[in-house]
Formats: C-alpha cells, sequence, structure tokens
C-alpha cells in the first residue's frame, strides 16, 4: 500500500467513526495523534483525500466541516418513479437518489459490498436482491428481473408513472421499506413544499461551491443536510431543480441561473443582435420579485426581462441551450408575466421530451399572456398572429397542442388545434397538419 493511499484511508477512518462533523484541521489533528501526515502539505493532503472518498460530505461552513454521510440515512425517503418496463419485466431502474441510498458506499474508498439489499415490500413481501448495471454502455444501476418484484407490481396494481416510496431502515444491513405510491394519490401541495424546501438546500450549497455541482456531490450534500429526513420525500432532485427558477441543471450538475447569466454577461461569448436594446439601467438582482411590486419598479423589470429573453434567444439561436434556459429563468425571476419566457422554456423541456413539464410551462404562458396583453381570447379585437403581440399567446396555445398529442391525450389536443384554427383561420402555424395527425400513433414520434 503507498503511502498516499495509507493516508487516505487513516482520514476517511477518522471521519466515519467520529461523532460529530470534524473541520479539515480537526481531521489533520486527529490523525496525526496516530500518524504523523509528513507530506510536502499536510492540509492539501487531507483535503485531496477528502474530496476523493465519495462517503465523505461537507457541511459548508466557514470553516468547513465534514461527515460520513451515510450516517444521515436512516429514516430518510426517496421518490422512485416507475416505467412500464420495470413493471413488465419485474425490474426497479435506480434514479441517482435512490441509488446513492440503496448503495451508499459505492463510490467510497472502503470495500464496499456487492450491492445487496433488502427490500421490505409493502404487504409483507421480503425481498433480497443485488444491484447490477442493467444498460451497457450506459450508467443504468437497479434490481435486474425479478419474477417476486414482478409478481408484487401486479399484486399492487401499479402503473407506469406510479412512484415508488423508498425509506431506509438500516444502513449497516441495508434493509428499505418500499411502498407504492399511486399518481392520483399524489399531494401535490404537500409535495411542492418539500421540493422548495430541497431546492433552498441546494441553494446554499451550490452557493457556497464552485459555478456548478455534480450530482455524485450534491446528493451526499442533500441527505447529509437531512433534505429526506421526512415521511413525505420530495421530487427526484433533478425534477425539482428544472421546475425551480434558480436553477439550471444537466442530467449530471447544477448551476444556479443567476450565477450563469452573470458569467455570460462578464465574457460576451455570444454578442447580442445589432437590434438589441441598450442594457437596462441599475442592478436586475435588486427587482426579483419576490422583492415586491411597485409601479416603477414593474417597468423596470419589464425592461430587464425583456432584455434577459432577449438575449436568452441569441444563445438558443447559438445552440447555447443551459444558458439560454438560464437566461430565460432570471427574466422570469424579475418578471413573472413575461410569457414568451414561459413559453421557450417549455419548448426546452419538449425538445428534451419532459411532455407533461413542457405542458405545465406553456399553461404558465397562456395565463401571462392572457393576463397582460389577450384578455379574453374571445373578445380579442386584433388579428391572432398577424398582431405580433398576440404570438406569444399562440405559441403557447399550439405547445399545449403539441404535448397533449404527446401524452396520448388526444381529444383534448384536437379541441385546442380546432380552436386556434377559429381564432387564426390563416393558420399561420399549421395547426390543420397536426389536426390530421393526430389519430396516427407512429406520426406522434416524429415530431
Amino acid at each position: 500500500m503507498s503511502t498516499q493511499s495509507s493516508y487516505s484511508r487513516l482520514i476517511s477512518q477518522t471521519v466515519v467513526e467520529a461523532n460529530r462533523p470534524l473541520t479539515l484541521a480537526e481531521i489533520r489533528q486527529e490523525v496525526e495523534r496516530v500518524r504523523s501526515i509528513d507530506t510536502a502539505n499536510p492540509s492539501a493532503t487531507v483535503r485531496n483525500a477528502i474530496r476523493s472518498d465519495g462517503s465523505i460530505a461537507s457541511l459548508g461552513g466557514r470553516p468547513a466541516s465534514y461527515v460520513w454521510w451515510p450516517r444521515h440515512l436512516v429514516d430518510n425517503s426517496f421518490r422512485l418513479p416507475l416505467s412500464s418496463s420495470d413493471i413488465e419485466r419485474g425490474t426497479l431502474a435506480l434514479n441517482k437518489e435512490a441509488w446513492a441510498a440503496l448503495w451508499p458506499d459505492f463510490l467510497s474508498r472502503s470495500d464496499h459490498r456487492e450491492g445487496d439489499v433488502t427490500l421490505d415490500l409493502a404487504g409483507g413481501v421480503m425481498l433480497s436482491a443485488r444491484i447490477q448495471h442493467l444498460v451497457p454502455r450506459q450508467a443504468v444501476w437497479g434490481l435486474p428481473a425479478t419474477p417476486a418484484l414482478a409478481d408484487w407490481y401486479r399484486q399492487q396494481g401499479a402503473m407506469p408513472e406510479d412512484e415508488l416510496v423508498i425509506r431506509v431502515l438500516d444502513v449497516d444491513s441495508r434493509r428499505y421499506a418500499v411502498a407504492l405510491c399511486r399518481q392520483s394519490e399524489r399531494d401535490e401541495e404537500a409535495i411542492l413544499t418539500r421540493n422548495r424546501a430541497l431546492a433552498d438546500i441546494a441553494e446554499g450549497i451550490v452557493r457556497a461551491g464552485r459555478p456548478d455541482i455534480a450530482y455524485f456531490d450534491l446528493i451526499p450534500r442533500l441527505i447529509a443536510r437531512d433534505g429526506y429526513r421526512d415521511p413525505l420525500p420530495p421530487d427526484p432532485w433533478v425534477t425539482v431543480l428544472r421546475a425551480d427558477l434558480r436553477f439550471v441543471v444537466s442530467e449530471h450538475s447544477a448551476w444556479l441561473s443567476q450565477r450563469l447569466v452573470d458569467s455570460c454577461e462578464r465574457e460576451i461569448e455570444i454578442p447580442p443582435g445589432p437590434w438589441k436594446d441598450d442594457l437596462p439601467q441599475g442592478d436586475r438582482r435588486k427587482l426579483y420579485a419576490e422583492l415586491g411590486p411597485g409601479e416603477e419598479m414593474d417597468g423596470e423589470r419589464r425592461a430587464w426581462g425583456d432584455h434577459l429573453f432577449d438575449r436568452g434567444m441569441d444563445h438558443k439561436w447559438a445552440d447555447w441551450a443551459l444558458e439560454a434556459e438560464a437566461y430565460y429563468k432570471e427574466a422570469l425571476r424579475i418578471d413573472a408575466g413575461h410569457a414568451d419566457a414561459w413559453v421557450h422554456l417549455g419548448n426546452l423541456r419538449f425538445e428534451e421530451e419532459y411532455f407533461a413539464e413542457a405542458l405545465a410551462l406553456y399553461e404558465r404562458g397562456q395565463a401571462a399572456a392572457e393576463a397582460r396583453t389577450i384578455g379574453d381570447p374571445a373578445a380579442y379585437e386584433r388579428p391572432f398572429w398577424g398582431d405580433v403581440v398576440s404570438r406569444p399567446f399562440m405559441r403557447a396555445v399550439y405547445g399545449r397542442a403539441l404535448c397533449l398529442w404527446q401524452l396520448g391525450r388526444i381529444e383534448e389536443a384536437r379541441k385546442i388545434l380546432e380552436w386556434m384554427m377559429v381564432l387564426n383561420p390563416g393558420d399561420n402555424q399549421g395547426a390543420r397538419f397536426l389536426l390530421a395527425e393526430l389519430d396516427d400513433p407512429a406520426a406522434r414520434w416524429l415530431h
């Protein structure tokens, strides 16, 4: 064993055995009670060992303190959406949080187990299984096809988009309670409250660190800060942060939208178009909607909202989707009535095939357009689409129809498209072509 490796193991052991969070200086002090750290930079040796051990999480602070985060797992609850393939085959593909909870030492330096777990399934069924790599060349882990699990799904009447709630019973023995939560049983208001609480914790974590954070750093820190210690789990972290205007996320990392916009504005890698207005006066960060409205401030907000939306379009046209999303979200944090920003967020989610999320965003866009410019569509006196001001509204309505089609809600989509033809007989958006394809299932996946 190399000298560096032996130091790393001793440092990990020190954190695991501690009964309280330890600062870097305290970890070094405890290690040196056992063995002097004879490296050129002992503090850097400790810091590097901590960073490379996936079972150690920072609690932040000045100075930062560190814990063995699996200790915080007991009584944590995690929400895991079910797919049709899981139900049909008797598999269980794990999302990032469930994977961390069921195999907490996977990324640690310790001699981790082989992913063995015991599931106490609701109804008195006990299932012992082993987590495996499910999809070649993809980071998909979970339980392989298991007849007992398939039978349990059938007995419970599980349907696609239902969810499992996984509660950690015992970390050492890897025991977990599993119950089915039907989509129709979701307490949306209570879950929304839990989602906000998780996002608030995540904001503190990201703001205290580098511009972005990878999920394998974020999830342990959320667990260590008790973000999942509640019988009612939030939605998966990526769903929570995608829906929050403070964040932009990829599959693997999270950024604060404010920071990403600040970075883009400093470096100006994508210049504004020559027709763009001058930068609005003042500091946009003083205009976030939660600070309260005011007639003068509303004018400033609209100016900033338009500017940020336009800059988002600059980045969208340059195929910088993440940065475009950050601009749209910053626009909405300042001016929640900017209909086109909601619509273009919906476009991003639609392109990613998150159709239910896109639908909710298009609905927000339609409501914003009606509140600010359209009023009652039946009483609107100018020509739809021909009047440029009406276009965000029409884009939102068409986006709703597309989402409903993709979600299999054909008759709802048909009514919207027929309504669009009444509003705009010239059909500049091509609603008639989509109407002709509504009843062709194969055509749905071509869009």
